[in-house]
């Protein structure tokens, strides 16, 4: 096994994802661990909580090889879109396997489902309860309940329990689903996933990101009277690497920060308990530096494009359909994007499809455009961090698209779908940067300025 892949978003990274790749090094000590990752934002369309090139190296430090960026045009689409264009971006470059994390781990089980997800009956059903309304994961699981047949030995009753498990063991099946619809023959390694993807607190078991990022939130509001009169270092994001100016040891504690957390709430203030060790001063340090995205200015800025956007122009955008458009620049007078989302949800439009909606509306993010994209797929690798046996795979020269190293001259030169790209990574770029936290980071050069990250 030369090279395993691994799609992720690491939003942030913490135990359970040092944990996936502990197990993947102890069972294959000679791979190489090659990560995909979401850069700037997520597939549920909200900027990621910290920056792509710290989520890059803390994925290092918890165990992996070679992290490559997932274009955002990808990144920010439904699991089915997701997945599939993470999939081809492996086999792209160069990966022999793919692991992911699910509740459920017999490979058996996970094809058989896939199969009859793909099975023209199934495919009949899923079209008309879309007709109907329903969101793509409720429709999923309606199709194959309505499926009365037997493949590969397992029970429809098998396959509805196995969907209704948890998000990433139905993200697993698309991963397979993308396997057989392009025919790309990767070993495939479930590994076993112990937090729940549901739980929106932290508890004894590795945590969810919907959790964490919950808790750090909170502790910015709990703690936001006690760290105003602290004075900080800054974090100086054009550095390389990202932490090169700070100095920082790796045995900092909450004590050495000379901070009392005696009136923080427990269940906010721990979240860094859920790091691995050697990640968690540095987040902590981010976290404190105001140096990470804020909802809350995300928030505001879809609200002000989806109150100057026409109806003309939210009808060209990508999942915009059925007459959305006309309730969406009602909701828009709203005051908030909170509420927008609360009146414009339904079986069909869940939270996360709005949120990704409001994204393309940023990106200008057309039906065309995004059609395009997906059909040619990805036709780069934006490498964002690597070591040392990074660094070997990379003079292997696996990959059957270009590996971006200078990412400036490489966008000043593209063409056709591979400048679309590119121009819609930038973009994602600057977006990110108008949301964090900390006015001190919104410049917008760090993209162009920040190199590849050798750990």
């Amino acid at each position: 096994m030369n090279t395993i892949g691994i799609i992720a978003e690491y939003n942030p990274f913490h135990k359970g994802h040092a944990h996936q790749l502990e197990g993947l090094r102890q069972k294959y000590p000679e791979a190489t661990l090659l990560v995909v990752m979401s850069g700037d934002f997520v597939q549920r369309g909200t900027p990621a909580i910290f920056s792509k090139f710290h989520r890059a190296q803390w994925a290092l430090m918890g165990g992996a090889d070679i992290v490559f960026e997932l274009p955002s045009m990808f990144a920010v689409s439904s699991a089915e879109y997701f997945a599939s264009s993470g999939v081809r971006l492996l086999h792209a470059l160069g990966c022999d396997a793919i692991s992911f994390g699910a509740n459920h781990t017999q490979v058996e089980e996970l094809v058989s489902i896939a199969k009859a997800l793909d099975h023209p009956s199934t495919q009949k059903s899923l079209g008309t309860l879309l007709g109907q309304g329903y969101s793509y994961g409720t429709a999923l699981r309606k199709a194959v309940q309505g499926l009365h047949l037997e493949i590969n030995g397992l029970e429809t009753s098998n396959h509805m329990s196995i969907l209704d498990s948890d998000p990433n063991t139905i993200l697993g099946i698309e991963y397979i689903r993308a396997l057989h619809r392009y025919h790309i023959g990767l070993d495939i390694i479930p590994v076993k996933r112990t937090s729940s993807h549901h739980n929106p607190t932290l508890d004894n078991s590795f945590p969810s990101g919907t959790a964490l990022r919950n808790a750090i939130y909170s502790s910015k509001q709990t703690s936001s009277s006690l760290f105003r009169s602290q004075d900080k270092q800054q974090v100086l994001d054009t550095a390389y690497p990202p932490y090169a100016s700070l100095g920082i040891d790796s045995s900092i504690s909450l004590d050495k920060l000379d901070i009392d957390t005696s009136s923080l709430e427990e269940d906010t203030f721990k979240w860094h308990h859920y790091l691995p060790p050697m990640v968690a001063p540095l987040a902590m340090d981010i976290v404190e530096s105001n140096y990470y995205a804020s909802l809350e200015r995300y928030y505001d800025m879809i609200h002000f494009a989806s109150r100057i956007s026409s109806k003309e122009d939210l009808q060209t955008l990508q999942d915009m359909s059925d007459g959305l458009e006309e309730a969406w620049l009602t909701a828009s007078a709203l005051a908030s994007w909170d509420q927008v989302r609360e009146s414009l949800k339904s079986k069909r439009y869940t939270y996360a499809r709005l949120d990704r909606i409001a994204t393309y509306s940023l990106f200008r993010r057309t039906k065309e455009i995004f059609q395009k994209c997906h059909q040619q797929g990805p036709t780069y690798g934006r490498l964002l961090a690597f070591n040392d046996r990074g660094r070997q795979y990379l003079k292997e020269k696996r990959a059957s698209i270009p590996i971006v190293q200078k990412w400036a001259p490489f966008c000043q030169s593209a063409t056709g779908t591979t400048k679309v790209l590119c121009e819609q990574d930038q973009l994602a770029s600057k977006l990110w940067r108008m949301t964090v936290d900390n006015p001190n980071y919104r410049g917008s050069h760090y993209d162009f300025t920040t190199s590849p990250i050798y750990v």
